[in-house]
């Protein structure tokens, strides 16, 4: 009998480091998990539980708190948007702002989406997701060669932006798209500019976000049409 087939007998439980035990499972505890376990010596250690699903913290000594990932896990959920919408809520009013900069902080969730990042006080990023295969084929569109090399593009900026938190890259892939995109439909060049401008507000930057609004113009579409794409990403302006 081989060991796969054996009674399980080993049992590993991932821990996750944190500077203060106390911080860690009280900001937890904000978000709606109970504070299964805790201990402050010999050394400082903690579980909290919510659905069923548990994360373990262990301090860890000497460590500094910052913007830096430092470790982190998945946690699959039902529906990963309404989870999003309680701790969102949650974080307005223990903290009096929805943070999504700085420690902690709760990624942006745009409409339709399968998964957010939340960061916790000590820098671990724990990303919750939808159970189901949505979220694995939003990932695999971006692979996804018979598309336009507009509609590609569009589709790995979604990806950076919403699996990666990194806004920069992908800024970069719809600009690099956008330069070469002269046989492209007005609708995907439509989509693929308010994707653009709503990075470039979310980073700062009010002139490009001004200039990407006026080649939204000058494609001349019907105001429903760009509503309703811009409902579609959840754009801010």
């Amino acid at each position: 009998m081989t060991d796969h087939h054996r009674k399980k007998e080993w049992t590993s439980i991932p821990t996750l480091p944190c500077a203060s035990i106390e911080a860690t499972l009280s900001f937890w505890e904000m978000l709606g998990f109970a504070i299964t376990y805790k201990q402050t010596r010999p050394y400082q250690y903690g579980v909290v539980e919510r659905g069923g699903a548990a994360v373990h913290f262990a301090a860890l000594k000497g460590m500094e708190t910052d913007e830096r990932h430092y470790h982190g896990c998945l946690v699959a959920v039902p529906d990963a948007a309404e989870v999003y919408r309680e701790f969102s809520q949650r974080m307005k009013t223990k903290l009096g702002r929805v943070p999504h900069a700085g420690l902690p902080r709760i990624s942006r969730m745009k409409p339709g989406t399968t998964r957010f990042t939340l960061t916790d006080v000590s820098g671990n990023s724990i990303i919750f997701v939808s159970l189901g295969e949505k979220d694995q084929e939003t990932w695999e569109k971006a692979d996804d060669g018979q598309q336009s090399p507009l509609r590609q593009a569009i589709a790995r900026a979604i990806r950076f932006r919403d699996y990666k938190e990194d806004e920069k890259a992908a800024a970069k892939v719809l600009d690099v798209a956008l330069k070469k995109a002269a046989d492209e439909d007005r609708l995907t060049m439509a989509e693929a500019l308010i994707i653009r401008m709503d990075l470039a507000s979310l980073m700062g930057d009010r002139d490009f976000a001004g200039e990407c609004d006026i080649q939204l113009s000058r494609l001349d579409l019907p105001e429903e049409e760009i509503k309703r794409l811009k409902q579609q990403h959840g754009a801010t302006m």
